[in-house]
């Protein structure tokens, strides 16, 4: 299985509108972890880190980016971005189309389980794709987009 460079935005993706963290995020977030895939935090507006911090989710995150919102792969060496997104999971359609990954509703219902199926797209992408290597600021690499 490869271990894959998993982007998670914050704004309406992991954290709601009204600061509530999404369904299922620790759980996921530790899945991820305990099967060796790295997980990165990124935002438009900034650096996460203490967003992270206040929700508990700090521990399984590798790094925290400033998140390109145009000419994505270029804007990776620009913001400082050491690795490509394998995945990335973003309410912008956007960077979803831009590096391959899940492009999750802006909104979360009190039965939200997006996050379970971001789990279920990553396992399905890590089981499928052979050992691909890409440097920032190059284009994707063909099986890279998740759905």
């Amino acid at each position: 299985m490869r271990k894959l460079n998993i982007f998670f935005d914050v704004d309406n993706t992991l954290i709601m509108w009204n600061g509530r963290l999404r369904n299922h995020a620790h759980d996921v977030f530790r899945s991820l972890r305990e099967a060796g895939h790295t997980i990165y935090v990124w935002s438009g507006v900034g650096i996460r880190r203490w967003d992270m911090k206040r929700h508990n989710l700090d521990e399984f995150v590798e790094d925290y980016f400033i998140k390109p919102l145009d000419d994505h792969h270029a804007r990776l060496v620009t913001f400082g971005v050491p690795v490509v997104p394998d995945f990335v999971i973003d309410d912008h359609k956007s960077v979803v189309d831009a590096f391959g990954g899940y492009h999750i509703p802006d909104m979360a219902r009190d039965d939200d389980r997006e996050l379970l199926t971001v789990l279920e797209r990553i396992n399905e992408l890590a089981a499928a794709t052979l050992g691909t290597t890409e440097q920032p600021g190059e284009p994707e690499a063909a099986g890279n987009s998740g759905g």
